[in-house]
C-alpha cells in the first residue's frame, strides 16, 4: 500500500512541477524563461547521454557532436524555407543516419578507447562545419529566422523535456532497459543468456543522438544563430558528463539534480564574480569528483533526507512491489518453469566435429571429437591448460573455432551469435562468477528469462525468477546486490542464472571449487535433480574426483587440448596418459575416492 501510495505521489508531485514550469514563460520575465528555457535544453542532453554511460555503461565523449549536427540541420532547412516541423524531423532523420553509420566501429572498442574514438569526433565534425562551405556558411555560421515567440520555443523544449523524462522511465522498467544494465555490467555474460547486445548497442545510440539532436536544434531556434565552435568545440565535449556526474550517473533523477544545481552554480558566478567563472566551475567539479564521486544523490548528507533519498535512490523496486514483499516460500520447494524435452531418436544432443582453436601457433583444442547423448552427465577433466574451458568456449561461441564444427540437436553452430545458441538451449557458467554486479539476485535470474527461447515480459520474468532463486537457496537474499554475495552465494546464483536460460545442455565450470564438502554435495544433488527432473544434459568440469564419482555418467579427459581417455571415471583415472597429465611420469594408479584437485582450464 504505501508502495502505491509513493508512486501516486510521486506522479502528482511531477504533475504539479510540470504545471509549475509551464507557467513560467508568462511570467512576464523573459530573463528567467531564458534561464529556465537553457535549464530545460541542458536535461534533454545530459538525460539522452545518460541512457548510454550511465545504463550501458558506455561514456560517449562525442555526445555533443549529435547536438551539433542536429542543429546544423535544422538550421539549414529552416533557412531553406521549410517548416518547423519537417526541420526538425531532418535534424532527427540526419542524426540518425549519423549515429546507426558510426554505432559499427565505435562499439568495436571499449572502455577508454571508446571514450576517445567519440571525443575524436567533435573536432573532426568541426573542421567539417568550418570547410563545408556552401553548405555549413563556414566560420560565418548559420543566421536562422527569430522566433516568433519565446513561449512557443519554450513550452516545445518543456514537452521534449518530459518525453525524455517518460523515456527514462520506460528504459527502466522494460526489457531494453534490462539488456543495457547487464551489457554494462558484464558483455559476454550477458550475450551468453540471450541478450542481443549489438543491436541492443546501436539502438541506444541512436536513440542518445536523436534526442541530442532536437537539443541541438531547440537551442539553435531560440538562439537564431550557430556556429562550428559554438556546437562542436572541444570545450563543450565534457558539458553533459559533467552535469550527469554532478548529479549522481544512472539515478532517474541525477542528471535532473546535476543540470539544476550546475545552471544556478554557472548563473550565480556569471553575475557576481566576473573573470573567474570556467575557474570556480572547475573546482566545483574536480571537490565533487573528490568528496561525492557518485554524485550528489548518492552522497551521505542527501541519503539521509527522505525525500531526496527517494527519488536519489537506484531502481531496484520493480512494478510496485517493495522490498519486504513475502521472497520465501512456507514449505518444500518450488518445481522450476522448465519444459522436459527429451531427444528424439538416438541423435546426440552436442557433437563436436574435429573441433580446434588455435591461438596464433599456440593449439587450444586440437581436433576434438565427441559425442553427448541427450541426458548424459558427463565430466570433463584434465591439468592446467588442456583446454576445457576453451573447449566450452567454443560450443557457446565465445570463441569461433579454427577449424571443425560444433553441432547441437543435429544444428551446426557455425555463423551463431552467442545470443542466440543460448536462445537454443546451452547455459553455462564460469569459472570465477560473473554474475552481473549492481543487479539484484532477482534481477539477476530475470534477464536470461526476459531474453530467451520464449522471452517474458520484465513483470513475468520477475515473478518466476522466484522459483530459481529459492532453488539456489537464495530467497534471503532476493533484494540485495550480486556484488554483495559471498563466492558460494555467487557460484549459486551464476548457477540459477544458467538454468534461467531453461537449457537442454547446462556447461558447469568449476562450480565446486574453493567449497566446502557440504556445499559440494548441494551442487552435485542439484546438477542430479536437473537431470533427472528436467532432462537436462550436463558437461561438468571439474577436478575433484569425488565430486564426479558421485553423479557423472562417464568422463573425457584432455591434455594439451586433445582427448586422450573417455569412459567411466574408475577407467579414466588409471590411465597412464591421465595420471602423466596430472601427476607426472611417475605417478601410480589413484583411488577413486582421492580429492585430486587441479585448478586451471
Amino acid at each position: 500500500m504505501s508502495a502505491v501510495l509513493n508512486h501516486k505521489a510521486g506522479w502528482m508531485a511531477g504533475a504539479a512541477g510540470i504545471a509549475a514550469l509551464g507557467i513560467v514563460p508568462f511570467s512576464g520575465s523573459p530573463y528567467i524563461t531564458s534561464f529556465v528555457f537553457t535549464v530545460l535544453i541542458a536535461y534533454i542532453l545530459a538525460q539522452s547521454w545518460d541512457w548510454i554511460a550511465g545504463e550501458m555503461g558506455y561514456v560517449n565523449l562525442g555526445h555533443y557532436c549529435f547536438y551539433g549536427v542536429g542543429a546544423y540541420a535544422f538550421s539549414i532547412a529552416l533557412v531553406g524555407n521549410w517548416p518547423f516541423a519537417i526541420s526538425l524531423g531532418v535534424a532527427i532523420v540526419v542524426t540518425a543516419m549519423l549515429a546507426l553509420l558510426l554505432a559499427f566501429p565505435l562499439f568495436r572498442l571499449h572502455g577508454d578507447y571508446f571514450a576517445f574514438a567519440t571525443l575524436a569526433l567533435l573536432p573532426l565534425a568541426e573542421v567539417l562545419a568550418y570547410n563545408l562551405t556552401p553548405i555549413t556558411n563556414g566560420a560565418d555560421g548559420v543566421v536562422l529566422p527569430v522566433a516568433q515567440v519565446l513561449q512557443e520555443a519554450y513550452l516545445i523544449a518543456l514537452a521534449v523535456c518530459v518525453l525524455t523524462f517518460v523515456v527514462t522511465l520506460r528504459i527502466n522498467k522494460a526489457r531494453f532497459g534490462y539488456a543495457l544494465k547487464s551489457i554494462r555490467n558484464d558483455e559476454q555474460a550477458a550475450e551468453t543468456v540471450g541478450v542481443q547486445v549489438a543491436p541492443v548497442k546501436c539502438k541506444v545510440l541512436v536513440l542518445s543522438a536523436c534526442f541530442g539532436a532536437v537539443a541541438g536544434a531547440l537551442q539553435a531556434w531560440q538562439m537564431s544563430y550557430i556556429d562550428p565552435a559554438t556546437v562542436f568545440g572541444l570545450n563543450v565535449a565534457l558539458v553533459p558528463a559533467a552535469m550527469v556526474l554532478f548529479g549522481g550517473s544512472g539515478l532517474r533523477w541525477g542528471p535532473l539534480a546535476g543540470v539544476i544545481v550546475l545552471a544556478c552554480m554557472q548563473q550565480w558566478l556569471l553575475v557576481n564574480i566576473k573573470g573567474f567563472q570556467a575557474a570556480l566551475y572547475g573546482l566545483a567539479i574536480l571537490l565533487i569528483g573528490r568528496f561525492m564521486p557518485g554524485g550528489i544523490l548518492r552522497s551521505n548528507w542527501v541519503r539521509k533526507t527522505p525525500f531526496i533519498r527517494a527519488l536519489g535512490r537506484e531502481h531496484h523496486e520493480f512494478m510496485g512491489e517493495t522490498a519486504g514483499t513475502d521472497a520465501t516460500q512456507a514449505a518444500g520447494q518450488s518445481p522450476l518453469p522448465i519444459e522436459r524435452r527429451d531427444a528424439a531418436g538416438n541423435m546426440p544432443l552436442i557433437e563436436l566435429r574435429n573441433v580446434r582453436m588455435q591461438f596464433g601457433g599456440n593449439v587450444a583444442v586440437n581436433d576434438v571429437s565427441l559425442k553427448i547423448q541427450a541426458g548424459e552427465i558427463v565430466g570433463l577433466i584434465g591439468p592446467n591448460g588442456s583446454g576445457k574451458t576453451t573447449l566450452f568456449n567454443c560450443i557457446s561461441r565465445v570463441y569461433t573455432p579454427t577449424a571443425g564444427k560444433v553441432l547441437f540437436a543435429g544444428k551446426d553452430l557455425s555463423g551463431l551469435r552467442r545470443d542466440q545458441v543460448a536462445q537454443l538451449g546451452i547455459g553455462r557458467t564460469y569459472q570465477i562468477p560473473r554474475p552481473f554486479g549492481d543487479l539484484t539476485v532477482q534481477e539477476n535470474i530475470a534477464i536470461p528469462l526476459m531474453f530467451g527461447e520464449s522471452p517474458l515480459s520484465p513483470r513475468d520474468a520477475m515473478r518466476e525468477a522466484r522459483a530459481f532463486v529459492e532453488f539456489a537457496d537464495l530467497s534471503h537474499r532476493l533484494r540485495e546486490r550480486a556484488d554483495a554475495l559471498s563466492v558460494q552465494e555467487r557460484k549459486a546464483l551464476e548457477f540459477a542464472r544458467a538454468l534461467a536460460c531453461k537449457p537442454r545442455l547446462l556447461l558447469v565450470d568449476e562450480v565446486a571449487s574453493g567449497l566446502t564438502p557440504a556445499e559440494v554435495k548441494r551442487f552435485v544433488d542439484q546438477i542430479r535433480h536437473v537431470r533427472d527432473r528436467y532432462g537436462v544434459t550436463v558437461i561438468w568440469v571439474e577436478h575433484i574426483f569425488s565430486a564426479l564419482e558421485q553423479v557423472v555418467d562417464r568422463v573425457i579427459a584432455l591434455e594439451q587440448g586433445s582427448l586422450i581417455a573417455d569412459g567411466h571415471l574408475s577407467e579414466v583415472v588409471q590411465d597412464e596418459r591421465v595420471l602423466s597429465g596430472y601427476l607426472g611420469s611417475a605417478a601410480k594408479p589413484v583411488k577413486i575416492g582421492s580429492p585430486i584437485v587441479v585448478g586451471g582450464a
